[in-house]
């Protein structure tokens, strides 16, 4: 499965890389949801794993975007909260967008595996 990863913390991008390619997925990432936005545009991936909260613009219109451009992509999203939304209500946002599940910082990468395992 090809899964592009957009956070913008290096040391999680690292660590959902290697998990991701750990378990025999093709993994991108990038550092900003405008890059993701991107790449998306330019190549086919079956999910995205998508941080909420990142320095170009939040999570949630990029979910949006991603959304309306691409319906059927998997989409997962990782949170630790964020300045203007607390995170039970930016994980209920991001279902409605259609965020398959939403991963709450620091979570169990095993966990995102099973479920892209589905």
């Amino acid at each position: 499965m090809r899964i592009l990863v957009a956070d913008d913390v290096e040391v999680m991008r690292i660590s959902l890389e290697l998990a991701l390619s750990s378990g025999g997925h093709e993994v991108s990432v990038v550092p900003t949801g405008r890059a993701a936005l991107n790449i998306l545009r330019e190549k086919r991936f079956d999910a995205a794993v998508l941080d909420l909260w990142m320095p170009d613009g939040d999570g949630l219109s990029v979910l949006r975007q991603i959304r309306e451009e691409q319906p059927a992509l998997r989409l997962f999203v990782i949170t630790g909260g964020g300045p203007r939304l607390p995170i039970e209500a930016a994980a209920l946002i991001s279902e409605v967008w259609g965020a398959e599940r939403v991963f709450i910082k620091p979570f169990d990468e095993s966990e995102l595996l099973a479920v892209l395992g589905r």
